[in-house]
């Protein structure tokens, strides 16, 4: 699974990597630090999109949407942290939401969960 993570910090993005890449199921991660760099790495067919709601350089509404134009099958994880903005993503579209004060296992949890199947149908995973 390639995930990408959008998000500012480089703190948080860093974490971000380092829990992902310890999952047998995340094959490559990439990051980018705005909204601009985020869509322009659509272009490296990602499989999840990992959004901070607080993203740089355009309302995470029209990155949702732009994403959904252009890649309907990418699974969005809208990250945040307030009960309003868990709203907010999920009426844009997000298909989930993880709050960044939720347990790391809570996000590997949920990325099993999610990639276990796509992963199977793209034969990423052996058939037992």
């Amino acid at each position: 699974m390639h995930v990408l993570i959008a998000e500012a910090r480089a703190s948080t993005r860093a974490a971000l990597r380092a829990l992902l890449e310890h999952d047998p199921l995340c094959e490559r991660v990439t990051e980018a630090t705005d909204a601009q760099t985020a869509l322009a790495a659509l272009s490296e067919n990602p499989d999840l999109l990992l959004l901070d709601w607080a993203l740089p350089g355009l309302p995470a509404v029209a990155i949702v949407a732009r994403v959904h134009s252009v890649r309907p099958e990418l699974v969005v994880i809208a990250l945040g942290h307030h009960a309003a903005t868990r709203r907010a993503a999920l009426e844009a579209g997000a298909d989930c939401f993880i709050d960044t004060n939720q347990p790391p296992t809570d996000l590997i949890a949920l990325l099993n969960t999610l990639c276990s199947p796509a992963a199977a149908r793209l034969g990423r995973l052996e058939r037992g």
